[in-house]
């Protein structure tokens, strides 16, 4: 098994072909989900201005020095969203938590709670008496205290998330430079495949890698996904491939063996840079990948198991590029579990990639396979309820009589888990 690419090569080679799009001066209101391409700078400073972290009443420090409690007339009041008014010497204003705080290098806020106005909705008092005041505690929020206008706010490779959105908006943030949510297109292959909802006649099969593929594509980031269905003799597939290259990726099922009528390899293994072969893995050994136009061409296995796998070590990866430019990102959380029982065997030289369901244990989730024994690799209907996949290694251990087996993990033995974008195990998330 020498020749076997392995898993890591392939994506490797898949990657290459990665070219990220940057998206510029996108509208903030756009820009959610998005990963910065950018330093995004801050227009405003943050604060804007002095304002009050409690409500209160504004006092100049002066005016209690003198042992207490104090008695102040109230001068007026600064809700938030009003204009700041002057606090003159000897009196206080009430303010809001937010508003502008007057002028006065001693002006310090005194908490309600510290004086004897009541808490909640209240007339503006004439008086009030301040009971305790702690004066090394200002209560007040400098202007440009957090950041000031012109640093960075968020740095380039960060996901505008509910946060980072917060905190642009709150920085005066218009517009950013984002990397563009990868656009994909799903070809699915095959003379004996029939679309939903239409049910199948005598030697037929229905189209289950088309949704499927194209809902994982949905699931890691694609913009926009793309269907399409080509026969196997090969006529119209070079012209669906010419529409399906206006996306930045196009994933085909099928037809990349080396049966008589795989129309995919047919067509594109002529191709200059394509590449066919066998990847050191099951399901899914053979693979393909090239590129048509402007377009990476990732060719999946047709089996529908070999299909949903090959999708998350290979598409998935490139979805993650595309849409972070960051060539070392994870499409995957990685967690550690241990092996629950019905695990197979991988075979010599070649990797086992396994759907995996988790359940609770006893200090780790115990991963079970989708499928016990053989792990068939067109068992699509095992694949509901899939948590994530584990890559199980050929172990190699050596007999007595110098010949070489492989183990299954038996149960209880450590596995490493790589988590899909919503795992059914709400635990796990």
């Amino acid at each position: 098994m020498a020749d076997l690419t392995s898993i890591a090569q392939h994506r490797a080679r898949v990657l290459a072909l990665a070219r990220p799009k940057v998206c510029q001066s996108v509208p903030l209101d756009r820009a959610y989900g998005h990963v910065l391409a950018g330093d995004a700078r801050a227009i405003l400073a943050n604060p804007i201005f002095d304002n009050s972290a409690m409500d209160g009443f504004a006092l100049h420090a002066a005016d209690v020095t003198d042992p207490g409690p104090w008695v102040l007339p109230v001068a007026g009041d600064i809700p938030a969203g009003a204009p700041r008014i002057t606090c003159p010497p000897g009196h206080a204003v009430r303010v809001m938590t937010g508003a502008p705080v007057p002028p006065g290098e001693d002006i310090l806020v005194v908490p309600v709670e510290q004086t004897s106005v009541p808490a909640g909705p209240q007339t503006l008092p004439e008086q009030i008496t301040v009971r305790t005041v702690d004066v090394n505690r200002s209560h007040i929020r400098l202007a440009g205290g957090k950041h000031a206008a012109g640093v960075v706010v968020a740095a380039a490779g960060m996901r505008v998330d509910a946060g980072t959105l917060a905190a642009l908006t709150s920085a005066g943030v218009q517009a950013v430079d984002v990397y563009a949510r990868p656009t994909v297109a799903v070809i699915s292959t095959g003379d004996e495949l029939v679309p939903w909802p239409d049910l199948p006649g005598a030697s037929q099969l229905p189209d289950s890698n088309l949704p499927m593929i194209a809902a994982l594509a949905a699931e890691h980031g694609a913009a926009e996904v793309r269907r399409f269905h080509s026969g196997d003799r090969g006529r119209g597939l070079a012209e669906l491939l010419d529409e399906a290259s206006a996306c930045d990726v196009i994933v085909t099922t099928g037809g990349i063996s080396a049966g008589a009528f795989d129309v995919v390899r047919e067509v594109v293994a002529p191709r200059e840079g394509s590449w066919f072969g066998p990847v050191a893995q099951r399901p899914g050994t053979p693979q393909g990948v090239a590129s048509w136009g402007e377009a990476t061409l990732v060719c999946l296995p047709g089996n529908p198991v070999a299909a949903y796998v090959s999708f998350l070590l290979y598409v998935a990866p490139l979805l993650a590029v595309l849409g972070t430019g960051n060539r070392a990102a994870q499409a995957f959380r990685p967690i550690r579990a241990v092996a629950g029982p019905g695990f197979a065997a991988p075979r010599k030289g070649r990797s086992l990639v396994v759907p995996v369901r988790l359940t609770e244990g006893d200090g780790a989730p115990v991963a079970v396979p989708f499928s016990t024994g053989a792990h068939n690799s067109s068992d699509v209907t095992a694949l509901t309820g899939i948590d994530g996949f584990t890559v199980i290694e050929p172990v190699v251990d050596a007999a007595a009589d110098g010949t070489a087996g492989v183990a299954a993990p038996g149960e209880g033995e450590p596995l490493l888990v790589y988590l899909l974008g919503r795992c059914n195990a709400g635990q796990w998330l």
